[in-house]
């Protein structure tokens, strides 16, 4: 963290000559190659200045942190803030962690992973077929609300806890293939090895699905399952996305999680 006399994007440079491209991009490259990663900050957008004014005045980000993997999974909210410039011509930076507590009640998202089972449309189509009376009005938001605590509740005993049930078909998968490679000529456990292996395939793109689905990499090929760079876009965005400071009409800033809570509501 501090001072690494470069940007990363063009709009990050006001005043002066252009910047150059090709230093951007080494040093973007440089980036990728280390596997960092920017991390999120607050304050200022521009965090060094010439001192100059009118036509000479320039300002620039050349401050950043960077951060790897593990980090982001030791400190999963951090991030930087500048402070305001007091004598030298750069901004103070000042790295810190903050809590979020688990709501207890979690937002509902729908899932891509869904529609890749074949019972989904079934599932949905049996809640929405449910005889509902009274006004339009009224029948459309009931259906709704009905359907999102089927989804729901399908959800859990169909995909469960993700993690555990990819663990438990690889083990599986794993059983099945040493019992078939002991005895080669046995059918039974050829087949129920292949079912095993289909079965791993299956859950390995639910879940390739929904981390692409958090990730929310657009640009990423499809089929490619870099496991460790969709978590670590999936801590980048979550960090991105809290509030960890708040600043009210009278101009105080609020950090503490329930004063910002209690503010916003």
């Amino acid at each position: 963290m501090g001072d690494v006399n470069c940007i990363l994007r063009l709009d990050e440079k006001k005043g002066g000559l252009e910047p150059r491209t090709s230093t951007i991009n080494e040093f973007s490259d440089w980036l990728d190659d280390n596997n960092l990663f920017e991390a999120d900050s607050l304050g200022t957008k521009f965090t060094w200045t010439n001192r100059q004014s009118s036509t000479n005045r320039i300002i620039s980000k050349l401050d950043c942190a960077v951060t790897n993997a593990a980090w982001l999974a030791k400190f999963e909210n951090w991030r930087c803030k500048a402070h305001p410039r007091e004598v030298s011509d750069h901004y103070t930076f000042l790295g810190y962690p903050f809590s979020v507590l688990r709501p207890k009640r979690s937002p509902f998202h729908v899932q891509n992973m869904w529609f890749l089972h074949a019972d989904f449309l079934r599932m949905v189509a049996e809640s929405w077929n449910m005889p509902a009376y009274g006004s339009l009005d009224f029948i459309f938001p009931y259906k709704l609300k009905s359907l999102k605590g089927v989804i729901k509740d399908w959800n859990l005993m169909v995909f469960g806890n993700f993690h555990s049930r990819l663990k438990q078909d690889q083990l599986r998968f794993q059983s099945a293939a040493l019992r078939s490679y002991e005895n080669p000529s046995d059918i039974t456990n050829l087949n129920i090895m292949k079912d095993a292996m289909a079965k791993l395939s299956e859950t390995r793109l639910q879940h390739n699905t929904m981390l692409k689905q958090k990730a929310r990499n657009q640009w990423l090929v499809e089929g490619s399952s870099s496991y460790s760079f969709f978590h670590n876009n999936i801590r980048i965005r979550k960090s991105a996305n809290t509030i960890s400071e708040l600043v009210c009409g009278d101009g105080n800033t609020i950090s503490d999680y329930d004063q910002i809570r209690d503010h916003v509501v």
